[in-house]
């Protein structure tokens, strides 16, 4: 029934939506003339350039859906709330398995032939066609025949977790590293104030200093210190997914009163994570084009990490609305820190052990590859398990609403 309310949800939305549409494309421009002027100065990474051009694009044309989505809600058009079908059939896994490989290979390919222009024609290209399809596919198995909800919801969840997701979590990821450099740094000038002045001799030092093998040879006591190593791990294997897992599914948590069930909200948990993943990916691989191969490979299990944990933290949240169970969500919730934290430690490890003889330790990190790389591929083979498992289990699972829900008008996510 339509009221004569207005929809405040919707239009915050459009208008979140609006402007980071409009910022993402002024970026896209600016990123995509750079890149020509790259390209033919023969100065800089054109091709990376070029692939940040593509992805912010792409991200662009997204919250642009989202936008007319959010618009229809806000003029109270009966296709708002219409339910949505996800497109996924079973045929299209062999479909993205078959273009995702012929799309890598053909990346390597380019990159292995050096030819500028070419790969700042092609990379772009490759890089939609290798990191989107496996985000498609993923949730298309974890959401198969469960119930999604209203059209302008799931594109204002995907749109919110495109946008204000992301810039809350690496602000405050932000935040976190400056109080602990500043706490640190305090701690040792009051301790250990000659070594705070070592510190301060090599900034100083590399400053303006170009030779990247010369700045890793000063750095390496320092980086290869086993303090600062389990400092580092630290953070990223437990401070890291402690905010992102909390922050990912946020859009789950405001329209929690209004999605139907646990089981739809791990669907809305999973598109949380699905967008974020989508925006994590595109960004990470416009970092160097000679990295691409190895990068955009690499992102495939990083979406299933997050749409899996995120899809597990959805289906907490609604559970503890509807059906009052808390410690659902709090079980939940550090299932999922549990699962990112184990693979953040895992990557992070194999990323120092990969670069264990540049830094003059290569007789304790290199030992530790092997067992990191396992882990990586046993925990991306339980999260797989973990997702059809879970789409399983609430497929058959009964619809349970919550017995105080208010009537749609009187709720501002509705």
């Amino acid at each position: 029934m339509q009221t004569n309310k207005t929809h405040w949800a919707s239009i915050l939305a459009l208008v979140v939506f609006c402007f980071s549409t409009l910022s993402l494309l002024l970026i896209a421009f600016i990123l995509g003339i750079s890149s020509l002027f790259s390209l033919f100065s023969e100065g800089g990474d054109a091709a990376a350039k070029m692939i940040g051009a593509f992805a912010l694009g792409f991200e662009s044309l997204v919250l642009l859906a989202c936008s007319w989505f959010a618009f229809q809600k806000t003029m109270r058009r009966e296709q708002a709330d219409l339910p949505f079908d996800f497109p996924f059939v079973s045929w299209q896994i062999f479909a993205v398995i078959g273009v995702v490989i012929i799309s890598v290979t053909l990346g390597s390919i380019v990159i292995a032939t050096e030819i500028t222009w070419l790969g700042w024609f092609a990379l772009p290209v490759l890089t939609l066609l290798v990191i989107l399809p496996p985000i498609w596919i993923l949730f298309g198995l974890g959401t198969s025949g469960l119930e999604i909800g209203a059209r302008w919801r799931f594109f204002a969840i995907l749109g919110l977790s495109m946008t204000v997701a992301p810039v809350l979590i690496v602000a405050l990821e932000i935040m976190l590293v400056l109080g602990i450099v500043v706490g640190a740094a305090i701690l040792i000038g009051i301790t250990q104030p000659e070594l705070l002045q070592q510190i301060s001799d090599l900034i100083n030092l590399i400053e303006f200093e170009t030779d990247q093998q010369l700045i890793l040879n000063l750095l390496a006591p320092y980086v290869s210190n086993p303090v600062t190593i389990a400092a580092g791990i630290g953070y990223i294997a437990i401070i890291v997914p402690l905010i992102e897992e909390l922050l990912k599914p946020l859009a789950v948590l405001f329209f929690a009163k209004k999605i139907e069930s646990p089981a739809q909200g791990f669907a809305l948990g999973m598109l949380s994570g699905a967008g974020f993943a989508l925006v994590e990916s595109l960004n990470a691989s416009a970092g160097s084009a000679i990295n691409w191969p190895v990068v955009v490979s690499v992102r495939a299990g990083t979406s299933l990490l997050h749409m899996t944990a995120s899809g597990l933290v959805g289906w907490g949240t609604v559970s503890a609305f509807h059906e009052k169970r808390v410690g659902r969500f709090f079980a939940a919730y550090f299932a999922a820190v549990l699962i990112h934290g184990l693979w953040n430690a895992c990557a992070a490890g194999a990323g120092l052990s990969a670069i264990g003889e540049s830094i003059g330790k290569p007789e304790w990190l290199s030992n530790f590859a092997p067992a990191l790389l396992s882990g990586l591929l046993v925990l991306g083979i339980g999260m797989f398990a973990v997702l059809l498992r879970s789409n399983r289990q609430l497929r058959s699972a009964p619809i349970v609403l919550s017995t105080n829900k208010q009537d749609s008008s009187d709720l501002p996510g509705e």
